[in-house]
């Protein structure tokens, strides 16, 4: 039997107080995508960020080809709401841990070095792959996974366009060589010339092998990419649809907000 690329046990998190997300359980198989869809604000960047280290899980557990990354037991509750915990309480989960192992995150909002020139930028980002093999290969992939960025390739972040500067972050999140890629509303605010190129890169870069978990409010560019649709709400998993079952933009409403939509 075949051990789950990722999976997520009981998992529970949030910004203490407030729980945003409660008892999730996913397994991801190797070579398998997935994507996410569901309300705004209704957790699931906070769920990545959690999965990613960038935030501590409160409870359950997130194993990674079979290795726990997170301290087990449930986090304690706060006694004070005036003194800020984070100073002095141990980390139950490191962003490092999760990177080392080629677990990469690509956040919402391409937080990159604006100073930098795109190939500043993608000279460091080889650092994150901790020694994985294949960067040079994939150095030439990205040349043509995106070939507006070779246009680009000396001018600084911050004259970027958003969809270029995706487009960055995308190919810094492939240059730490990932195990798996997650990537975090990529067409978010792109106009559309920008969000067909962006999309057909993201399809190329599904067909190098690179599994791929996508939340993305955009109905047919996630689901034409992902072998499961995992339909996110309140915080839940509410539903999981394979692909030979992928419901169309109208359906897809219809199971989320019901018939007035």
């Amino acid at each position: 039997m075949t051990a789950a690329l990722l999976e997520l046990r009981g998992l529970t998190g949030g910004y203490p107080p407030v729980s945003v997300f409660r008892d999730v359980n996913l397994t991801i198989k190797p070579g398998e995508h997935v994507g996410f869809f569901g309300p705004n604000g209704h957790g699931k960047t906070t769920l990545l960020k959690t999965i990613a280290g960038v935030l501590d899980p409160w409870d359950g557990g997130i194993y990674f080809e079979g290795n726990r990354l997170n301290a087990e037991g449930a986090m304690q509750a706060r006694v004070s709401h005036n003194l800020n915990y984070d100073l002095f309480r141990k980390r139950r989960i490191k962003a490092r841990d999760v990177v080392d192992a080629g677990l990469i995150y690509v956040m919402q909002g391409n937080l990159l070095f604006p100073e930098m020139t795109v190939e500043e930028v993608l000279d460091i980002a080889p650092r994150a792959a901790r020694g994985r093999p294949g960067v040079g290969q994939m150095r030439r992939q990205i040349h043509d996974l995106f070939p507006r960025l070779r246009e680009r390739w000396q001018s600084k972040v911050r004259y970027l366009s958003g969809g270029e500067r995706q487009m960055v972050s995308i190919a810094v999140g492939l240059l730490a060589m990932p195990r798996l890629l997650m990537l975090d509303e990529p067409t978010l605010g792109l106009s559309p010339k920008l969000r067909i190129e962006l999309s057909q890169a993201v399809q190329n870069i599904r067909e190098t092998g690179v599994p791929l978990i996508i939340v993305d409010q955009n109905v047919e560019f996630l689901t034409s990419l992902v072998d499961r649709l995992i339909l996110f709400d309140h915080g839940t998993v509410t539903r999981e649809i394979p692909a030979e079952n992928m419901p169309d933009h109208a359906q897809l409403m219809e199971m989320m907000f019901g018939g007035a939509h």
